[in-house]
Order: C-alpha cells, then sequence, then structure tokens
C-alpha cells in the first residue's frame, strides 16, 4: 500500500480520515486533536454524525461558521429525540 500512496499526498491524507471517521463512528479511540486538525470535510461529516463527543468538540471548536452550526443542529436534533 506505501507504494501506491507514496506520491498522492491527498490520497494519504484522505485515507487517514477515513480511518478517522470510522474510528469516532464506531466509538473507537481516536484523539481530538486529529479531528480538530483535520480537513473541513471530514469535521463537516462528524459534525453531522452520531459521536457525542466529536460533536460537542466540533461545536465548539470547528474550524469554519458551518461546521460549528452544523455540529450544534446536531447536538439539539439529539437533545430533543
Amino acid at each position: 500500500m506505501t507504494r501506491a500512496t507514496i506520491d498522492r499526498p491527498f490520497l494519504v491524507q484522505r485515507l487517514r480520515e477515513w480511518s478517522l471517521f470510522r474510528a469516532i463512528t464506531l466509538k473507537l479511540p481516536w484523539q481530538p486533536d486529529d479531528l480538530l486538525t483535520s480537513s473541513n470535510w471530514l469535521q463537516l461529516m462528524t459534525a453531522a454524525g452520531t459521536n457525542p463527543e466529536a460533536t460537542e468538540i466540533l461545536a465548539e471548536a470547528g474550524r469554519t461558521k458551518r461546521i460549528r452550526n452544523t455540529a450544534k443542529a446536531t447536538l439539539n436534533h439529539h437533545r430533543q429525540s
């Protein structure tokens, strides 16, 4: 796998992010700093997800206003359910 990705930094980043997204979704161990330094794409996908810990982190410290608002809306939706 290393040979297939060595000259493709975007692919390497996206594979890392999919692995992080999987860990967050399945409630496996993950680091908040990894989420906060991830791309807008991953933060937005996670903000709309089902992991309350990750959603709370993004509601407070997501990179963009859209990410923070999506996370807040997700939290409100889960609280009302």
